[in-house]
């Protein structure tokens, strides 16, 4: 199925060195550390499809770090994910997030986002012709700093 979703490229980023703490100032650091902020790095995890959820092998998990500024860093793992509903090249991105109402504004799409004990779970409504597969959720896991 991974096949379906991505087309690999060979070779990994070099962003890996941005997963330092050092992109994070002391106060966010504090925010980061919190199960339940959206401030901090997370690995997108889990697909999820009416026909059964897709887990993502953990060497190939995209990583979106959410900082306190409204902006939003995307480093690709393995080639280049085909999700319309969320950002699919590595770079800074804008976002907002409400956590009262559960919802994220991502690539001008605003989305239900619930954070829970480490994991977001974003919504996602996307039929791809191409691949034929009905993506319904996105579950992420947040990285501990």
């Amino acid at each position: 199925m991974c096949s379906l979703l991505t087309i690999f490229s060979a070779g990994c980023s070099n962003e890996e060195d941005d997963l330092s703490n050092s992109w994070l100032s002391k106060v966010d650091k504090e925010t980061a550390s919190d199960p339940n902020s959206i401030i901090g790095t997370w690995e997108l995890k889990t697909l999820c499809y009416p026909e059964g959820d897709w887990e993502i092998p953990s060497e190939n998990r995209d990583l979106f770090m959410f900082y306190i500024n409204g902006k939003m860093k995307v480093v690709i793992k393995k080639g280049k994910p085909l999700y319309p509903d969320l950002p699919n090249e590595d770079g800074e991105y804008d976002y907002s997030y409400d956590k009262e109402k559960h919802i994220i504004q991502l690539c001008s799409e605003t989305l239900k986002c619930i954070i829970s004990d480490g994991e977001m779970h974003i919504e996602g409504y996307h039929y791809g012709p191409d691949d034929g597969l009905y993506t319904h959720e996105f579950i992420f896991i947040k990285k501990q700093i």
